[in-house]
């Protein structure tokens, strides 16, 4: 005697996936092997993905009284691939066959590997497979993930910008551990359009992925593309998350400074854009103490007046402005001062807010310098309440000089 998979699993999954639940089947009048048959009849390898609504319905397993989980090995190694293709056509069924997973053996996880051998380009993209295959990669080891990455390996960086293909992609990229598999996930993503997968919402988290999970010193390659298409990334919603996270774990010198001078260059237009003023503000910190925030600075001052004016870039120039010390604060201002860029930003609604900020933040520091030069407790720095020499001299009088 045959019963659903809902009854095997007390009732777990009555709820889940109403509308794509498939209709009852009369379990008493076909056993296992029958039923198995019926499928393997009614399925091939080319149809699976494109069966009828009314198909799809009548496709449903038929397990033993006794646990799933407790035969899950006999039942799983008893199914063809057509078979359990078909599962991926009901959430009910991907489910089951996902919790089962956790269940199964080694010989096991090798058999639906090797069974599933051939289909897993486009199962990793199904609505429902996508999820089963995110489970099973995390139980494959090292020679089962090179077998797959082999056979997906040329359309990763085309799988990977679909909204099911991306989570069984990074997946597999997080798991990865060797050379080889370094190298098979690589070889998709080499020429510009698998690079500018990364201003794409899917794409930009898969190639974050490479990023951090694959050592810089096996993706040279990658990286020098990458760096060719940053200053497009950089002014991109999606493509400067990247960018930045590529920085971030960039470390060879030359990269660095090839990074710079395309920073350098693309500076104003960058800084302009709605996005790209966010990576201008992340390299600011970044490389604030570093020698490339020397550069960064010069350029900054000069272009100042430019940027106090835009609205993207005077958040910027604000940022600046915190980050900046005395010193530097009144080489900004002298250049202001100097080419009557000051009366100019004055006139302009965005410039006159980042004068005002700039004009506040010298004086500020200038009191604070004072104070502590004077050991006038710091509670006692607000020049426009206070003054100085007269908080001195009381202070004489009080001690009786």
């Amino acid at each position: 005697m045959t019963t659903s998979p809902e009854k095997c699993l007390g009732g777990l999954l009555k709820d889940i996936d109403k509308e794509l639940s498939p209709r009852e089947l009369d379990f008493e009048s076909k056993d296992e092997t029958t039923y198995k048959t019926s499928v393997e009849q009614k399925l091939s390898l080319d149809s699976i993905f494109s069966l009828t609504s009314k198909s799809k319905s009548s496709l449903l397993f038929s397990f033993s009284e006794d646990n799933i989980f407790s035969s899950a090995n006999k039942y799983l190694t008893s199914f063809n691939k057509s078979t359990i293709l078909s599962a991926f056509h009901s959430q009910r069924n991907t489910i089951i066959l996902q919790k089962s997973l956790s269940e199964i053996n080694k010989d096991t996880i090798n058999f639906i590997v090797q069974e599933l051998s051939g289909t897993f380009s486009k199962i990793i993209k199904n609505k429902n497979g996508n999820y089963f295959c995110t489970d099973l990669f995390k139980l494959c080891d090292k020679e089962q993930r090179i077998l797959i990455l082999k056979e997906i390996s040329n359309t990763i960086s085309k799988d990977c910008i679909d909204e099911y293909g991306t989570h069984p992609i990074q997946t597999l990229i997080e798991l990865s551990k060797c050379e080889e598999e370094y190298k098979l996930i690589l070889s998709s993503f080499n020429d510009y359009k698998a690079i500018l997968n990364a201003a794409n919402l899917n794409g930009s988290y898969v190639i974050q992925k490479i990023i951090v999970f694959i050592p810089e010193r096996y993706r040279m390659e990658f990286n020098l593309l990458f760096i060719k298409y940053l200053s497009i990334l950089s002014m991109d919603m999606f493509g400067v998350c990247t960018v930045k996270k590529f920085i971030g774990y960039t470390k060879n010198e030359l990269l660095v400074k090839q990074i710079l001078n395309i920073i350098l260059n693309n500076f104003v237009n960058i800084s302009e854009n709605q996005y790209g003023n966010y990576l201008i503000q992340y390299l600011l910190e970044y490389w604030w103490k570093a020698n490339e925030g020397i550069y960064l600075k010069k350029l900054f001052i000069s272009k100042f007046h430019i940027l106090a004016s835009n609205h993207y870039s005077s958040y910027i120039c604000d940022l600046f402005i915190k980050l900046s010390s005395y010193e530097e604060k009144k080489l900004l201002m002298s250049s202001l001062v100097k080419d009557n860029s000051i009366i100019l930003l004055n006139n302009n609604s965005n410039g006159n807010i980042i004068i005002n900020k700039l004009m506040n933040s010298l004086n500020n520091t200038k009191n604070e310098n004072t104070v502590k030069k004077n050991h006038i407790p710091l509670s006692l720095n607000n020049v426009n309440k206070f003054n100085i020499k007269k908080i001195q001299q009381n202070k004489k009088i009080e001690n009786g000089q």
